[in-house]
């Protein structure tokens, strides 16, 4: 290791934590900012033996900290539309449930009346739904990205049926109404997590 060379910096800046790549002083955001050949490939080697230290893509998969491959990227319009969708289909079912004066969805609303050790228990016997699964995968992303690790955030189902978002104590009908552009981004990334599982 007396010879060591430096490959590339990875930086986080502020006040976003966005990655940057830095290579021979110059500092790159994304991969299309990179129009040096000679650098692109020296970044690829280091990106694949990064991999290969990591146990392999599907170990980063696995842990959460990469997408599922995929055989095509899905159009932005398209993954929208699908969102839209999804929040729809809440507010379809708070609808049904209205209607029916039903006051249990998915076991959630017997669950939500638990203290958070009585929760462990229940949940084990009985199917997620739909706004937990998304936020269990919600919770993964938060743990691993220490700018948003001091906010509070959850996704929740309201007694009516619908998707409530909460933001340190701060409640949302949709990801939309949330300030903080990032805190967005996150929910709709465990959203995507989800569509593809």
């Amino acid at each position: 290791m007396q010879n060591a060379v430096v490959v590339m910096r990875v930086l986080r800046m502020p006040p976003m934590g966005k990655l940057v790549v830095e290579v021979n002083k110059n500092r790159y955001e994304k991969w299309a900012d990179i129009t040096d050949e000679s650098v692109k490939r020296l970044l690829l080697a280091a990106i694949g033996e990064l991999i290969v230290f990591a146990d392999g893509y599907e170990n980063l998969v696995e842990a959460g900290f990469a997408p599922p491959l995929t055989k095509a990227a899905e159009p932005e319009q398209d993954l929208e539309e699908r969102q839209a969708q999804f929040m729809a289909s809440l507010e379809a079912e708070r609808a049904a449930l209205r209607a029916s004066g039903s006051t249990k969805s998915s076991g959630f609303m017997a669950r939500a009346s638990l203290q958070p050790g009585q929760r462990a228990a229940q949940v084990s016997s009985e199917p997620l739904s739909v706004v937990e699964q998304i936020d269990a995968i919600l919770q993964r992303y938060l743990v691993t990205n220490p700018d948003l690790a001091s906010h509070d955030i959850h996704l929740r189902q309201d007694g009516s049926g619908g998707l409530r978002i909460i933001v340190d104590g701060q409640s949302y009908q949709s990801p939309k109404e949330i300030e903080d552009h990032e805190i967005q981004a996150v929910i709709k990334q465990a959203l995507q997590e989800w569509e593809r599982s």
